[in-house]
Parts: structure tokens; sequence; C-alpha cells
């Protein structure tokens, strides 16, 4: 049976997921459903992978996966994220896309907690030739429920982008912004193999309201044995100002297998 915290975070996670549906801009979720660390110091290692190929009447090839790498130390803990994807078909690529990410996160006293990070990425079809950011800000974390955690944040990064070449009359440009960017985390264990988990982005430029960008993603992880999980996951976003010839919207349904240790 689902214990009422456990339905009330799911719907609660779904309707996070329907209010930005359906949609990636240019916001990457960055924060694993279960550290990778599990909340104990040393290091832990989370990898995720899936691949398609297919051959006749259609030809196609997608390859996708991400690798964490965590460390805890006390009130010290960093991770790095890697991800990457890769699709082409009938011989025409069709998505071409890689993120790194670095995060240190230190407890300060309590719940509360400060954040330093740093990105690079880059999207060929959104035409984002080069994506690089750098932010701080705090971060509350709040666990009301046994099995249920959430955490907040909101900080202040730059980010300097660059578009790609081309015909469009925007090819070529380079901007760079300040932005907020907050986020509410959701996680709970339906069961003690099964756990739910949402993020929510929201990251309004500064000095132009108008220019916003929203992301919501909603995961299931099942626990097949100790090292081994399945996840699926929804997400969706919207950006607010694209470049030419880029839709606003994108949505994305992917389950991937993730191996920890």
């Amino acid at each position: 049976m689902i214990r009422p915290y456990g339905l009330a975070c799911t719907l609660l996670a779904l309707s996070l997921a329907l209010l930005a549906s359906p949609a990636s801009a240019q916001i990457v979720n960055v924060h694993p459903l279960i550290a990778a660390n599990g909340g104990k110091d040393g290091f832990a290692i989370a990898v995720e992978g899936s691949a398609d190929v297919r051959t006749g009447n259609t030809r196609l090839i997608a390859l996708s996966g991400s690798a964490i790498a965590g460390y805890r130390a006390g009130r010290h803990q960093a991770f790095l994220m890697t991800r990457a994807e890769f699709s082409e078909e009938n011989g025409e690529p069709i998505v071409n896309k890689d993120l790194e990410h670095l995060r240190y996160r230190l407890a300060i006293k309590g719940p509360l907690e400060g954040e330093v990070f740093v990105q690079h990425d880059r999207d060929d079809f959104r035409r984002l030739a080069l994506r690089a950011l750098i932010g701080a800000g705090p971060r509350l974390r709040v666990a009301p429920f046994e099995g249920f955690e959430a955490a907040v944040s909101v900080a202040l990064l730059l980010e300097h982008e660059q578009l790609a070449a081309g015909p469009e009359p925007d090819a070529g440009q380079r901007v760079t912004d300040a932005r907020l960017s907050a986020y509410l985390v959701l996680s709970s264990s339906v069961t003690p193999h099964l756990k739910l988990g949402n993020t929510f982005y929201l990251q309004p430029r500064l000095g132009r309201a108008g220019d916003v960008r929203v992301l919501g993603e909603t995961s299931l992880l099942a626990a097949a044995t100790k090292h081994l999980s399945l996840k699926v996951s929804f997400s969706s976003a919207y950006d607010a100002a694209p470049p030419a010839g880029v839709l606003p919207l994108d949505a994305t349904l992917k389950s991937t297998l993730q191996v920890s240790f």
C-alpha cells in the first residue's frame, strides 16, 4: 500500500510535470534521483545507458548514456555528471548533444547548505554550439516524513551562449547573461525497492522577465538488485526565447538501465 505522503508526492510530481508540459530547452536536470553515494562518506558511481539499433525498412541508431561520480566527506560533497545522446535515422543525424556538470555542496548548519557549480553543454538540434555557466547559491533540505525528502534552492548564475553557424539571422550570435536558477527536488520511497522523484526548475533572465526557462522532470526508479535498477523518466521543458527556427517546447520519455556501485 502506498502511504499517504507517498500518494501526495506522486500527485505533486505529476502536477509539476504537467505545468511544464510538453518540453528540454536548455535546462538539464543534474540532480540524480538517488544520490550516487546514498548519503554515506566515500566514492560512488552510477551509470545509465540505452540503445536502439534498427535495420531494414527503418534504419535507426539511438544511443544515450550518463555517468555520475560522487564523493562525500563529512560536510563536503561533490559530484561530476556527464551526459551524451546521439541518434541517426536513415543516415541523417537527428540528435547530437552532450553535457558536463561539476557541483560542490557544503553543509553549513542543520538543513542549510551552500552550492557552487560549473557546466558546459551543447545541442546541435537546438542550434547551441556552446553553453558555459557558473553559479552559486543556498540550498535548504526538508524531510518532514520518513521516506520523503525535499530540497529547494535559489542560485545566481552567469552563462555564456554561442549559436551555431548557419543561414538563420542570429547564426553565430554570442550572448552573456545573468539568470536566477530556482529548483525544487522531491523524492519519495513508495516501497523499499521503488522510488519516485521530481525536479522542477525555473530560470528567469535578470532584466528581462519575459525570457524564462522551465523544466519539469519526473522519474521512477525500480531496483532489481543491489546494483541494477530500471529508471523511467518524463521531462518537459519550455524556453520562452529560443533561437530562430527552434520550437519553444520539447518532451522526452525515456527508459534506462542504471548500474550503481
